[in-house]
């Protein structure tokens, strides 16, 4: 859902899950040794000599910036291939930035391997560059290539911006040191007080093992971390961002926010009791995001939410130099189609917020206790083209995985009523511009008993959604619901359920789907009925806190099939089920849901 304040106003105004905590004390590095004092900085350059002031001349009219071509994005189901192809980390750092006293002479830090699982490198013993007392202090001196270490203490936060000198093997790399927890950021950033990190049009940036603590308290900032491209002012996106074992809590509103932004790993983090809204909530037209290894718990409204919101979107597009002479925004379609076309052809595809999210990939998360007032616990709006497996979804209070369009005014025309017979659908033409389209969602199990909501959920424009090998139990309502601008090529398979829903549509529009849910599915399946089939079911929570930090629940369920299930094991799709399940294990059979078998 959409705040109640707009996503381009509000911007302009490890822990492995199955590794339990050996990746997350891997994000700290050994004991440093102290000396007296801070090295010698570096000796700034001589005054360039001043040029000759030319001769004053008539005001010329502003260009606009030159839009920046984005890379075509990696295509995989392979979330390992997407970072070795995407993301290219340094091997050794240009300098290393220490913040904190009293400041070493040296550090001892492991390198970043973003697709590791277990134990981190072998710590090296690196020199320090330049010691500073603030984070912004060091974000403003950083340069691509740099590491900035982090010594263990409370600081306020920071705003980094567009550094021409990053790039790819040339990241800016904030490091958290010493224990997981021993690092807290729990002030804004200088530059807005809506957010602690603040990505303000920034790119190739890594942000690890923070204890991003935040407040609800009047004047708290908003978010933890924003990562935002600015597009009105700048004519860019962020991108090649790195958010990694980062503990973002007890935010107003997010522990993490984007708005047009693409090419994104969230990974290993926990975002966690947000006050208002959402865990992390990616918006505006944002795209190519990997959110893999992550736990949601706890969040007011959704655990992970990609509302891409169109209407959001556009008006960030319209506040652009390149736009002034285009008609003032109207609640049309072809309003919003015209718009679309003039920003490709000056941006190209992807290069503009357009209220849509493609190539995304949201893999081996667990959302747990997220929704009291509302939102799927992985709620998306405006996605498509996107993988969604492997996610673990329990005991949360509204739906488990709610793809729609944002109720965007544009589409307006075409979901009130929606069409009635499968002749007014003759395609993609006939249907919404924006929502959920050819979206795979496979191997995930989605437990809950929650009245008027759905474990899986094909809102208006959720077309081409394909199910596989899933399991969807809802105790108090549907486990699918289609509606009849969802139902487009609809193709389920292999998937246990509780019951489904149609939404009134009529017996006619059915002849619209490829497979319907009920097809080769398990159905009539309730919780307790699942429970014997499990190694132990329950809603104990997924994780506790503990030092200024978290840990896994020793009492958490244990969702992975008995090895004596008739009813999970060997009943998937052979061709659909991913290469590893929840917790990295390497599958070696067509098991149904987010994990391989255990003992039983």
């Amino acid at each position: 859902m959409r705040g109640s304040t707009s996503v381009s106003q509000l911007a302009r105004g490890c822990a492995r899950i199955g590794g339990a905590l050996v990746a997350v004390s891997a994000l700290a590095c050994s004991a440093t040794i102290q000396v007296a004092g801070p090295p010698r900085e570096e000796a700034a350059p001589p005054p360039a000599r001043p040029k000759k002031r030319p001769a004053p001349q008539a005001p010329a009219a502003p260009e606009p910036p030159a839009p920046a071509a984005v890379e075509p994005f990696v295509t995989t189901r392979d979330s390992d291939a997407w970072v070795r192809q995407t993301l290219t980390l340094q091997a050794r750092y240009e300098r290393v930035l220490v913040v904190g006293a009293p400041a070493p002479a040296t550090i001892r830090a492991a390198a970043l391997d973003l697709n590791a699982r277990g134990a981190a490198a072998e710590p090296q013993e690196l020199p320090v560059t330049r010691a500073f007392a603030t984070l912004q202090d060091a974000a403003d001196a950083a340069r691509g290539g740099d590491l900035i270490a982090v010594l263990p203490g409370t600081y306020a936060g920071f705003s980094i911006g567009d550094k021409p000198s990053a790039g790819q093997e040339r990241y800016i790399h904030f490091k958290a040191l010493g224990s997981p927890g021993e690092v807290v950021i729990d002030r804004a950033c200088a530059a807005d007080p809506n957010w602690m990190i603040y990505l303000k049009a920034a790119h190739h940036v890594v942000i690890e093992g923070f204890n991003i603590a935040g407040s609800s308290a009047p004047g708290a900032p908003r978010a933890g971390i924003m990562v935002d491209g600015a597009f009105s002012e700048t004519g860019r996106l962020a991108h090649h961002i790195v958010i990694a074992g980062n503990f973002s809590h007890h935010h107003a509103m997010w522990g993490f926010h984007s708005t047009g932004s693409h090419t994104v790993l969230l990974q290993d983090n926990l975002f966690a009791l947000s006050g208002r809204e959402h865990g992390a909530y990616v918006s505006d037209g944002s795209d190519n995001y990997v959110v893999r290894r992550n736990v949601f718990f706890g969040n007011n409204a959704g655990g992970f939410q990609a509302n891409l919101d169109p209407e959001s979107s556009l008006e960030e597009v319209m506040e652009h130099p390149s736009f002034r002479s285009y008609p003032a925004m109207e609640p049309t379609r072809a309003w919003a189609a015209g718009l679309m076309r003039l920003a490709t052809d000056r941006f190209g595809e992807h290069g503009f917020p357009d209220g849509r999210g493609v190539n995304f990939i949201i893999e081996q998360n667990v959302m747990n206790g997220n929704g009291r007032v509302g939102g799927g616990a992985i709620n998306l709006a405006g996605l498509s083209d996107s993988l969604i497996q492997n996610n673990l979804v329990y005991g949360n209070f509204a739906h488990g995985i709610a793809q729609w369009d944002d109720a965007n005014p544009f589409d307006r025309a075409y979901v009130e009523p929606g069409p009635r017979a499968p002749e007014q659908v003759s395609g993609p033409e006939a249907l919404p511009l924006w929502g959920c389209r050819n979206n795979l969602i496979r191997n995930n199990t989605v437990i809950m008993s929650a009245s008027g909501r759905a474990a899986l959920q094909c809102g208006n424009g959720s077309w081409g959604c394909r199910l596989r090998n899933n399991i969807f139990v809802n105790d108090a309502a549907s486990s699918i619901e289609v509606v009849s601008t969802g139902i487009y090529r609809f193709d389920a398979g292999n998937n246990v359920v509780t019951q489904v829903s149609y939404g009134g549509m009529p017996d006619g529009l059915k002849r619209l789907a490829s497979a319907l849910p009920e097809t080769r599915a398990i159905t009539g399946i309730t919780r307790a009925r699942l429970a014997a089939e499990v190694v132990r079911a329950s809603e104990e929570p997924w994780v506790i806190f503990e030092g200024g930090w978290w840990k896994l629940n020793p009492s958490r369920p244990d969702f992975r099939p008995k090895r004596s299930s008739k009813m999970l094991l060997g009943q998937g799709d052979p061709r659909e089920v991913p290469a590893r399940d929840l917790l990295g294990v390497e599958r070696h059979g067509a098991e149904l849901g987010a994990l391989s078998p255990g003992p039983g």
